[in-house]
């Protein structure tokens, strides 16, 4: 048997080189303010989205793709997930500013036409844009054999989608807000949603098949790998028009250190002290693979899919408005006076960045 990775850059993504990528990004796209432009950026790159000031308003900007679960789709030869994870998590992504999201792009590379596969990922596509209320303006489609290949011969695809939205300028949210004291309302994820996939398979796929039928599981395992990511647009939407929110986290790669990225200038951190137990899947990762409970909760969502962070007096008002929608929530934590991320895990103070 192959070792199997404890961590996901064991799996061979190391979210820290992720990082420093994005810092040589910043450095070699530093902004300068062009006098002619009636465009101006805002937040800089590395928020949730980039943002252009254009009168009134602001203009938001997304990129992003369906990361390894890619390879479940093509090894259970079934895609509309992959559509709607696609538009998902552009749209999720880009509430998290405040941001209304209104139209969406796709770029599709495949290596070689596949009537099924592009029914099926157009098909989600179609499906997650009326969940969060988005037209799809248009796309480009490329055919590269010698470059994009998969999990299947001639069934290699990869999936990019670019959304876009806008907000008043009064409407920003970008953590600036946030204070010792507020609470953290966590809104329940469907499942591993689109990150972690590369541990993820490493660890189950070395032990089960992706028809096999795990004890603790409705479906087969490929099904549970393949549910699709939770859209997020309408209850933070509303939440954001009756409620005082100081700051919204999409729980995607890195997992819960992404709530740093809301307080990176202040000496406030985050504490996740009463976090649900972790679904089925993730308690199956964490066994099969003996993964720390802190790597877990870098890695994975591990059942809440987005956190907000409001003052505690409006914490139960984003509660019922996420139940109203369907989606479970509760009080997962609260902001410190600790830089930095920690999650009290059996009476332990894990630090996960």
């Amino acid at each position: 048997m192959k070792k199997v990775p404890k961590t996901y850059k064991e799996a061979g993504v190391d979210i820290s080189a992720l990082r420093r990528i994005h810092e040589h990004f910043k450095k070699a796209y530093d902004i300068k303010e062009k006098k002619e432009a009636d465009f101006k950026p805002v937040l800089g790159i590395g928020h949730y989205a980039g943002v252009l000031e254009f009168g009134d308003h602001y203009f938001a900007f997304h990129v992003d793709g369906v990361g390894t679960k890619i390879l479940i789709a093509q090894k259970m030869n079934y895609y509309e997930t992959i559509g709607y994870d696609c538009v998902a998590m552009g749209v999720n992504d880009i509430i998290c500013i405040g941001a209304k999201p209104v139209a969406f792009m796709d770029y599709l590379v495949i290596e070689k036409y596949n009537k099924k596969l592009i029914n099926e990922i157009v098909h989600g596509i179609s499906k997650a844009a009326e969940e969060s209320n988005v037209y799809v303006i248009g796309g480009e489609t490329a055919m590269m054999p010698e470059i994009i290949k998969g999990a299947r011969t001639n069934y290699g695809f990869d999936l990019v989608g670019i959304t876009f939205g806008y907000l008043r300028k009064e409407d920003l949210i970008d953590g600036s807000a946030i204070k010792k004291g507020d609470v953290i309302v966590g809104l329940e994820s469907s499942g591993i949603h689109s990150n972690g996939y590369t541990l993820a398979r490493k660890i189950l796929l070395e032990r089960y098949s992706l028809t096999e039928k795990v004890e603790g599981f409705e479906s087969i395992l490929g099904e549970e790998l393949l549910r699709a990511t939770r859209i997020y647009v309408k209850p933070i939407l509303e939440a954001k028009e009756k409620c005082e929110i100081h700051g919204i986290a999409h729980i995607t790669g890195g997992a819960f250190t992404k709530l740093l990225r809301l307080a990176k200038y202040k000496n406030l951190g985050f504490m996740l002290d009463n976090m649900p137990p972790m679904p089925p899947i993730f308690k199956l990762i964490m066994k099969e693979g003996d993964i720390s409970a802190t790597e877990m909760y870098r890695t994975f969502n591990c059942g809440i899919g987005m956190c907000v962070i409001t003052p505690k007096e409006y914490a139960h008002d984003v509660i019922n408005i996420a139940e109203k929608h369907k989606i479970k929530a509760q009080i997962v934590g609260k902001v410190v006076d600790e830089y930095g991320v920690f999650v009290r895990y059996k009476g332990r103070k894990l630090v996960l960045i």
